[in-house]
């Protein structure tokens, strides 16, 4: 019976250690803090030790570096205002990316991302060169690019942001199905939104103002869904152009512009079939009140209109 006993548990035991290598280990957190006092002072040398699905927990601070995120982690700070990530007096090992995102599902949240200016670099504050990651909650700052969605990329979301002062808010080129949200870009020296040969991506509930060119510009991309967005204060507001076609465009507000509201040279819908949009320099008239104007309103550029034009403002 001993015998027995010890051949079996001798058997449990080799089939454990020939197996362990498949077995995953829980996910980690992993605490950075530059001050000392946690596991890392150093943002990047916790990412490089890090495995897929661990979590990065960043105090707050002020970190010079640049960052390779080449594994699926979340990586997230203290505090939006405190917990900053400056790209001056880095050593740029990452070709002025700020944040190099090359992995799928990956979460960064609560950072402040600052580049060293607009016309003058070619810094990005967050770079997605892979699908699936959430950008969330952060401030991006001084970049020429605020956030990029690169090449060949999809299903990223990119909400509750604050991005401003960059040259481009937040730009896309060859990336489908992304979601845009509730971001909050101002102050743009080109693009607040800019999509470029980009499909069915959604852009909801932003607000876009004081941008010297163009609020949001779509560019030879198709079936996207632009809704609920402020587009406010800037030169020139929305321009659809170079191919740009079957995109929707409802329920966003117009006002404040200082050329022109919306300007469309290719074929678009911009109404749902029930619901337009608000023009601050609509002249129509609502004689039945039921909200919507009794003539269509006019876009720029080409032979479009908003037919059921909105009487009234809303807030994102």
């Amino acid at each position: 019976m001993k015998v027995r006993i010890l051949t079996v548990g001798f058997t449990v035991l080799l089939l454990i250690v020939m197996f362990s290598g498949c077995i995953e280990e829980n996910p980690k957190l992993i605490y950075v803090d530059d001050d000392g006092g946690a596991d890392y002072t150093q943002i990047q040398k916790a990412i490089d030790d890090a495995s897929d699905g661990d979590t990065i927990f960043v105090h707050n601070g002020t970190y010079y570096e640049t960052l390779i995120i080449n594994k699926s982690i979340n990586l997230i700070g203290a505090s939006k205002d405190k917990t900053i990530i400056d790209f001056q007096n880095t050593n740029k090992i990452n070709q002025n990316n700020i944040v190099f995102i090359e992995a799928d599902n990956c979460t960064i949240k609560e950072l402040k991302i600052i580049g060293i200016g607009t016309t003058d670099s070619d810094t990005v504050g967050i770079s997605i060169n892979a699908s699936y990651n959430t950008i969330s909650n952060n401030i991006i700052l001084n970049n020429y690019k605020g956030v990029n969605i690169g090449e060949d990329t999809k299903n990223n979301d990119v909400s509750w942001n604050t991005v401003s002062n960059n040259w481009y808010g937040i730009a896309t080129r060859h990336s489908d199905n992304n979601n845009i949200s509730k971001n909050n870009i101002s102050l743009s020296g080109l693009y607040g939104i800019y999509l470029s040969v980009s499909e069915t991506n959604i852009i909801f509930g932003n607000t876009v103002s004081y941008c010297d060119f163009y609020g949001m510009r779509i560019k030879a991309s198709d079936n996207n869904k632009v809704f609920n967005n402020i587009v406010a204060m800037n030169k020139r507001g929305m321009y659809l152009c170079c191919g740009a076609g079957n995109n929707i465009i409802y329920y966003n507000t117009f006002k404040q512009n200082s050329e022109w509201n919306a300007r469309d040279d290719v074929v678009n819908q911009w109404d749902n079939g029930s619901f337009g949009n608000y023009w601050d320099d609509y002249t129509g008239l609502d004689n039945d009140s039921d909200g919507i104007g009794d003539i269509p309103y006019n876009i720029s550029g080409g032979n479009n209109q908003d037919r059921y034009p909105l009487m009234n403002q809303f807030n994102v």
